[in-house]
């Protein structure tokens, strides 16, 4: 009978919830990447055949909306169909309501624009990556699929 009992109780602690909770690969992934500070992102944007176009603006301020430092921006994968340029620039933010900062988003900012410009008449998909290194030693892995009609 002990054997009995300790066959259910080993078969009970493998099915408890503890067990049952483990975190794929992926999840563990991106806990592992965001205790180390960096984040990783997946984008979709629509943009118009041959037009040069905004698909992004990156941004760090400090809670006077004032810059927290500089911005570097890598493509690490250029698109296949188009052409991508980084820029200095200035822009409004978007902090959510919750943000201490929220209220910077009245003023423009500075902060690096990421433009896109397809071949000419080309139509499809198109994707880039970026390393976007932010101040404070955080870092952000943005992968961007492009909807070019």
């Amino acid at each position: 009978m002990s054997k009995f009992l300790l066959t259910v109780c080993a078969c009970g602690l493998l099915l408890s919830p503890a067990f049952a909770e483990e975190k794929s690969p992926e999840q563990q992934r991106r806990e592992e990447s965001n205790q180390i500070g960096l984040q990783k992102m997946d984008w979709t944007r629509v943009v118009a055949s041959g037009a040069n176009q905004r698909i992004g603006f990156f941004y760090a301020v400090n809670p006077d909306c004032s810059a927290s430092g500089d911005i570097n921006i890598r493509v690490t994968k250029q698109p296949e169909h188009g052409t991508v340029e980084t820029a200095a620039a200035t822009s409004f933010p978007n902090f959510e309501r919750e943000n201490i900062r929220y209220r910077c988003n009245q003023h423009e900012v500075r902060g690096q624009q990421v433009n896109y410009k397809s071949a000419e008449k080309y139509v499809g998909s198109d994707t880039l990556q970026l390393l976007v290194l932010l101040p404070g030693g955080f870092a952000q892995e943005v992968h961007i699929n492009i909807d070019v009609r």
